[in-house]
């Protein structure tokens, strides 16, 4: 006997339903931080839902979205996106299930009205391309570092290049013999942690900083990530002066560095280094499968994790205005690269003169 179609419900607050989308976070093929239900309760905006895919009282599979508008069209973003800029985004689904949950979103996504659909920062094999609605843009929107960690911290630093290794070697002794050392907040203590990585960003970018308008929301979300333990902050410090911080999450053996900050003076330029290098050490002697650099291209993430993971930001439309949108956009995003490559090639050649 055939099995009903299951049916598309749309809530503001997963509430019940929070364990097993959680489930399905895990079992999703690259489990990522930014589709945990806390990360989304914390840092989700006011015009926040979750469509989900369900039968009786079990998920078959969800999308979390917001809505906004662009050019005066009504416009569905993939959850928390934006400033925030979450990683390896997808739809959830049961593996066996996935061609149901396809097209019960597909169907949602597509329903009658003019609507601009746009999703950034998704896994490059994202399920999203079968789901989103009319003709689909794909854009590269960046890589993501990555490696998998040996058991042994000792391993995987033989891994790294000679020279590496010695730059790595000398930093930390100057960091040693400065009296800073490395350590893990957790808890209550990671909230305070929070507030202090909030003050070095301030220090460190100061009103160039995109990340200082949401850190609200990023904030909201680990305090409930520290609730779930997969939140941590790893600080370079000597008593209650930090020179070094950055936020990690802690989700299905996976160790994601998500935001850093140090202090702005000259002694301690190369003190970031030398703690993501603590961290990748720690998550070695805790079992963790990989690390993840998360989005953005900078030569240090590629020091310590050769390989990369592509992103993509693809797009669909349904009505007149909403494709006009879309192509709208598409120069705008277009646009937008060409300048940020410019000023990563100004300042690469900035630096080298300076060298």
């Amino acid at each position: 006997m055939k099995q009903p179609s299951p049916d598309v419900l749309v809530v503001a607050d997963l509430g019940t339903w929070r364990s097993q989308w959680d489930g399905l976070v895990d079992r999703s093929p690259l489990p990522s931080p930014f589709m945990r239900s806390w990360w989304l309760a914390g840092a989700g905006g006011p015009t926040r839902r979750f469509v989900l895919v369900v039968s009786g009282d079990r998920l078959v599979g969800g999308l979390p979205v917001e809505d906004h508008r662009w050019l005066g069209v009504p416009r569905t973003r993939i959850m928390t996106g934006g400033q925030l800029c979450p990683d390896h985004m997808d739809l959830l689904s049961g593996a066996d299930e996935l061609d149901d949950t396809v097209r019960a979103l597909r169907g949602w996504l597509d329903r009658p009205g003019t609507r601009l659909a746009d999703f950034d920062g998704l896994a490059a094999g994202s399920h999203l391309a079968e789901v989103l609605p009319g003709a689909v843009r794909r854009t590269p929107c960046g890589v993501a570092p990555w490696t998998p960690l040996p058991s042994d911290a000792a391993a995987y630093s033989a891994g790294l290049s000679s020279q590496f290794r010695r730059q790595l070697r000398r930093a930390s002794a100057r960091v040693t013999d400065a009296g800073m050392g490395h350590r893990i907040r957790r808890g209550t203590a990671a909230l305070a942690a929070i507030d202090t990585l909030r003050e070095l960003h301030r220090e460190q970018w100061g009103d160039r900083s995109n990340f200082l308008p949401v850190f609200g929301r990023f904030a909201a979300a680990c305090r409930l990530g520290v609730d779930a333990d997969e939140v941590a902050v790893h600080e370079l410090a000597a008593d209650d002066t930090v020179v070094s911080s950055v936020v990690t999450f802690e989700v299905a053996r996976r160790v994601s560095l998500y935001q850093s900050a140090r202090s702005t003076d000259p002694r301690w330029n190369q003190a970031s280094t030398v703690l993501m290098s603590e961290v990748i050490a720690d998550a070695c002697g805790r079992s963790f499968a990989e690390v993840d650099f998360l989005r953005g291209d900078e030569t240090y993430k590629h020091r310590f994790a050769p390989n990369r993971r592509e992103l993509v930001r693809l797009t669909g439309a349904t009505g007149t205005a909403a494709r006009a949108a879309q192509a709208a956009q598409a120069v705008h995003v277009t646009a937008r690269a060409a300048t940020e490559r410019a000023v990563r090639s100004g300042r690469a050649r900035w630096a080298k003169r300076k060298s």
